[in-house]
């Protein structure tokens, strides 16, 4: 008996030194106020030359000297998997890894994440809140936000003047409704206008989470972890109803992808259509006359919801340079407003508030249209955002609803497509419970 108890003392002191020993482990790291000397390795969808990265690299390494960066690129297709396989194989590679927002649960769920809260988190108030929970799961913070987005109403001028109707006002007082644009956008479309009306992303849930979320439905899913498909409410089906009635009246293009809708409205012949700030650049040197206006809302719906979300950094468990990959992450996000959107001449919506500031001095922003823009950006990601649902099941959900979407559009009924995609979902996600 004694020996038993003996033993129990040894096996409980075990534990404890293991708990001590994985608690330590946690914190072996934090971020330097010396920069070590080392080489991380930064997998990415950006191209240093063609995406404008280069000059963020240069910027980098003038500041840190010490810490080289071994720059990788994966098409985006392709980034989930390549981090699955090379996080997998314990190796360390990469250092630091361009993390999808909706996809950091599933990431850190599978432990293919470093927690990042005990240095990280201190930096909460630097960010607008919806891009900094975008890296939370389980109550911790496994990615820091590089960038941000919203999207925004543009409208072509010389169609709506052709139409006889006003031009939407910029004031977010002043929020058209999706009914009064669908009334307008169809007079446009039988005044000559080829399209009245487009989604950028027509068919897919970025874009049209906010619909069924403005009218007091849900983002999609619910229960514990995120994990109850959540579609098929009264919201969801009036929300989508509508959306299709605009496909089945000839107000929006079927038969086209995502990929066309930017061209279309730059060729003039789409009177309205909802983007996102990265869409600026492009305007800017078109030449269409050109207007911009906050997202609409539901007459009757409860609130302003606007789709938000873009990439965050993480870090990669496995890494042997974490106290540089520590530095660089912070470098891109925090310093300065973040590395990344300072030096970087694409116009990315910045993520923290000090960065927004840095963003909103970009050219594309200077004229009267522009500085429009400034208004309406600001306001949206700091009150109206609302983040993709966050569950470790978002793969099987995005491609089971977006399919959805695009039955809808192409004449599906909307509660039908919508109760088959919950059907369908469910069996996906078992596998998770």
């Amino acid at each position: 008996m004694q020996l038993r108890k003996y033993m129990k003392q040894i096996v409980a002191g075990i534990a404890i030194l293991s708990v001590g020993a994985l608690s330590l482990a946690a914190q072996a790291w934090s971020i330097p106020t010396t920069d070590p000397t080392a080489t991380i390795r930064i997998l990415s969808i950006l191209d240093p030359k063609n995406d404008n990265v280069q000059p963020v690299i240069d910027a980098f390494q003038k500041e840190h000297p010490t810490i080289t960066l071994k720059w990788q690129v994966v098409p985006f297709d392709s980034l989930n998997s390549t981090i699955d396989s090379h996080v997998a194989n314990k190796s360390g590679d990469p250092d630091v890894y361009w993390a999808d927002q909706p996809r950091i649960s599933a990431l850190a769920s599978r432990g293919e994440a470093e927690e990042l809260t005990a240095a990280f988190a201190k930096f909460t108030s630097n960010f607008d809140p919806s891009a900094y929970n975008a890296g939370l799961y389980d109550g911790k913070l496994w990615a820091m936000p590089i960038a941000n987005s919203t999207q925004l109403l543009f409208y072509n001028k010389d169609l709506l003047k052709k139409a006889g109707l006003p031009f939407p006002s910029p004031a977010i007082a002043d929020r058209m409704t999706w009914e009064d644009l669908t009334v307008k956008a169809a007079k446009a479309h039988a005044a000559g206008a080829q399209y009245g009306f487009a989604f950028g992303q027509f068919d897919r849930y970025y874009q049209l989470e906010i619909l069924p979320v403005q009218l007091g439905g849900s983002v999609g899913a619910s229960g514990p972890g995120n994990l109850t498909p959540d579609f098929t409410s009264k919201e969801w089906v009036d929300a989508f109803t509508w959306y299709g009635k605009l496909f089945s009246s000839g107000v929006s293009p079927r038969g086209v992808t995502s990929e066309e809708t930017d061209p279309f409205f730059l060729a003039g012949k789409t009177a309205y259509m909802v983007q996102g700030p990265w869409f600026l650049a492009e305007l800017q040197s078109s030449k269409v006359n050109w207007g911009v206006a906050p997202q609409p809302k539901f007459a009757n719906g409860k609130s302003a919801a606007t789709p938000t979300g873009s990439w965050s950094l993480a870090i990669n468990p496995f890494s042997k340079e974490k106290a540089a990959a520590a530095v660089f992450v912070k470098w891109m996000t925090v310093d300065n407003g973040g590395g990344y959107i300072k030096y970087r001449s694409n116009p990315e919506l910045a993520a923290s508030v000090e960065g927004k500031k840095i963003y909103f001095q970009k050219s594309v922003f200077a004229s009267p249209e522009g500085k429009n823009a400034v208004k309406i950006i600001d306001f949206e990601t700091s009150n109206t955002a609302v983040n993709r649902v966050s569950t470790i099941g978002y793969i099987e959900f995005e491609g089971i609803l977006n399919q959805a979407f695009a039955d809808i559009r192409n004449g599906a009924d909307a509660k039908t497509a919508l109760e088959s995609a919950s059907s369908q979902l469910t069996t996906a996600w078992a596998k998770y419970k």
